[in-house]
Parts: structure tokens; C-alpha cells; sequence
């Protein structure tokens, strides 16, 4: 069965999903980019090498709010996945010199995109980074599979302990009572 995810509607250019692997449909989302339909707990936060960059330095009181909200809201996970190498944040190689970054946000030293990702660790938030939009929405389709699973076992696990609770507490079959 497909995982049924949900696209934020304030998404652009939204990933593409192998159509036998996700149902994809745009919806609101309180927080984050992406989430499987039916689960308020968790959501993927999707960035471009120049949108993280920009969230680290002038958008990071408004991006602290948002995981404020998360944390307020009871996610269990807070995961950003960037679609572009860490290097490319830092610096580059070329003729065996090293060069400025290419993005657009020249000023920020490479120190401080390492701090900012500690900061973001220490906040619960996982950094991903992926080389581009294939591989991140690949990453993304792996992520919610085992969130999927994650939640058919607590389901299966609240229906046995209201079905032990329907039965007057007890023993489910072939226990026996001590």
C-alpha cells in the first residue's frame, strides 16, 4: 500500500514520488514541509542549500519559533533534509585552492554553519543532507516507511491493551493467571 503523504500547500516546487510508492496530496501543514496523512507528530522540513543558509542566519528566530511549535505540539522527531552536499555550505576546491562557496550567502563562515548545526542537534533537530532533490525525496520516502511502521506498531499495541481492558483485564488467550 502506498504511503499516503501530505505536501504543505506554501510548497513550490513540491518533490516528485514514484507513484506506486506515495499518494501525494496538498494539504496544510502546522509545521514543516511533508508528513504522512493522519500523523500530527512528525514532519519532514525540506531546504534549499541558499533557503538553509538564510533559516541559520536571518530566518533563525522565526525558524526557532517553528520548532517551538513542534516541540509544543509533541513531535516526536524534528528533521531537516537539505538538498546539497555539507561541503558546498562551507567551501570548495578548485585547482587545489580552496574557494569561496557557490550560494548566496558569501558572508557566512564555515565555522558558523557547523554552529548553527550544533545548535540545531542540541535542539532535537536531525540535518540531513543530500545532494539534490532526487536523493532527498528518496531519503524522505525511507524515513516515513519507518515512521509508517512505527505507528501500525503502536496502533497494534493500543487495540491489544483495549481489547485486554475490554475484557475485564484478562489474560488473553493462552495465558494463564498466576
Amino acid at each position: 500500500m502506498p504511503l499516503q503523504i501530505i505536501i504543505d500547500t506554501r510548497e513550490q516546487t513540491p518533490w516528485g514520488f514514484p507513484d506506486d510508492e506515495v499518494t501525494a496530496v496538498r494539504g496544510t501543514l502546522s509545521a514543516g514541509d511533508y508528513a504522512l496523512a493522519g500523523d500530527d507528530k512528525f514532519a519532514i522540513e525540506r531546504k534549499s542549500l541558499d533557503d538553509f543558509l538564510g533559516t541559520i542566519s536571518t530566518g533563525w528566530e522565526r525558524f526557532n519559533r517553528e520548532l517551538d511549535r513542534m516541540d509544543e505540539a509533541g513531535h516526536i522527531a524534528k528533521v531537516m533534509i537539505i538538498e546539497a552536499d555539507f561541503i558546498e555550505c562551507c567551501f570548495q576546491e578548485k585547482d587545489g585552492k580552496l574557494i569561496s562557496p557557490q550560494h548566496n550567502h558569501p558572508g557566512i563562515k564555515p565555522s558558523f554553519v557547523v554552529a548553527r548545526i550544533a545548535d540545531l542537534t542540541l535542539r532535537g533537530v536531525s540535518v540531513l543532507f543530500a545532494n539534490n532533490h532526487i536523493l532527498a525525496s528518496g531519503m524522505a520516502i525511507t524515513i516515513f516507511r519507518h515512521r509508517q511502521r512505527q505507528l501500525e506498531i503502536e496502533k497494534a499495541i493500543n487495540q491489544n491493551e483495549r481489547n485486554s481492558n475490554d475484557n475485564g483485564g484478562s489474560p488473553l488467550c493462552g495465558e494463564t493467571e498466576a
